[in-house]
């Protein structure tokens, strides 16, 4: 389930992989799941965040597109980022 409350919260992104492991800070901007990310809605597991600073350039997006690959590609862009990986 998405959470309106969430939009315009400051969070920080976590690895994927790491989950202790800080990659970035943001804010989200969307959380309703036809909201679409690179030409794919984000869907109920994800929120959109917009990335305000990169903690570690090479973290890999989970769904990367229009050449953003690693969150060091990301920076001030929307990108779709899982809930579970997010934390205010």
């Amino acid at each position: 389930m998405y959470y309106l409350h969430q939009v315009g919260k400051d969070v920080i992104l976590y690895a994927l992989l790491r989950s202790n492991q800080p990659v970035a800070r943001g804010t989200i901007i969307a959380t309703k799941p036809n909201t679409v990310v690179g030409d794919q809605p984000i869907g109920t597991q994800f929120c959109q965040v917009i990335v305000t600073s990169v903690i570690k350039n090479d973290a890999i997006l989970p769904r990367p597109h229009d050449n953003m690959k690693t969150m060091a590609d990301a920076k001030m862009m929307a990108i779709a980022w899982p809930y579970e990986k997010v934390i205010s």
